[in-house]
Parts: C-alpha cells; sequence; structure tokens
C-alpha cells in the first residue's frame, strides 16, 4: 500500500481517511453530478474470513456495475468499480465504503492496496489529478 503521512491528501470530503472508506461518499457517488469525473477504482483486500461464492454474484447484480472477485491467494479479493467524484481520494473512500456501508458483503477486511484511475482526462491534466494515489 502506498505510504504517506499527510492526512489531508488521504482525507475525502467528509474528513474520513480514503484508505478506511466512507459511508456517505458510497451513497453519494450514485446520485453525484454528472459533471464530475468518473474514476475507475481498484481495491485489493483480505478478508477475516472467506466471502462465499453467492456473494460474490450478488455484487455484480448490485446496480452500480462493481466487481468483487477472489484472487488466488486464500481470503484476497478485488473490488473494482466506477465512481463519479471529485478526485480520487473520494473514489477510493466510496468503493471501499461500499464495503462497509453493506456489512452483510465481509464482517471483516483489511484494505491492502487501491488505485484510482480518471476516465477522460482532459489533455495536459498533471498525474496526481488523473491517477490516485
Amino acid at each position: 500500500m502506498t505510504v504517506r503521512d499527510d492526512a489531508a491528501y488521504w482525507a475525502c470530503p467528509h474528513g474520513y481517511d480514503a484508505r478506511h472508506g466512507c459511508a456517505p461518499c458510497y451513497q453519494l457517488s450514485g446520485d453525484a453530478e454528472p459533471t464530475l469525473p468518473i474514476w475507475e477504482v481498484a481495491v485489493w483486500f483480505e478478508a477475516h474470513s472467506a466471502i462465499p461464492v453467492r456473494t460474490l454474484k450478488e455484487v455484480r447484480r448490485h446496480g452500480r456495475n462493481y466487481l468483487l472477485d477472489q484472487l488466488s491467494a486464500t481470503r484476497v479479493y478485488l473490488l473494482t468499480g466506477h465512481a463519479r467524484a471529485a478526485g480520487g481520494a473520494q473514489a477510493v473512500a466510496a468503493l471501499v465504503g461500499f464495503l462497509r456501508h453493506d456489512g452483510h458483503l465481509v464482517d471483516g477486511f483489511t484494505v491492502r492496496d487501491f488505485r484510482a484511475v480518471r476516465l477522460d482526462p482532459p489533455p495536459g491534466l498533471p498525474r496526481p489529478d488523473r491517477i490516485w494515489p
């Protein structure tokens, strides 16, 4: 996981650390303004217990086009999806917030790594505004 000691860098608009998720960011990402950029987000996490295959499939039917897949390592999963957000921190906070908000999916987890990439950035946009972190 990317390490940086700047609390403001990791903070979502609600003041939460994006790496720990934010339920309000998750809820707002579904009704976000169409003018906000779309971010493609990937979150790798380790679940404290195995997630049933049925639950993995339920995420696909969630309505936000999120995908949850188990990687080859035991209890390591990849959650991917799109989020409309002002910045990468908010986009990551939204996807991790999905895991926190819908607690029936996974009882406990530890985020291992993540990445947010802005889709269709305007020409000349600096890297930190296109890829987070």
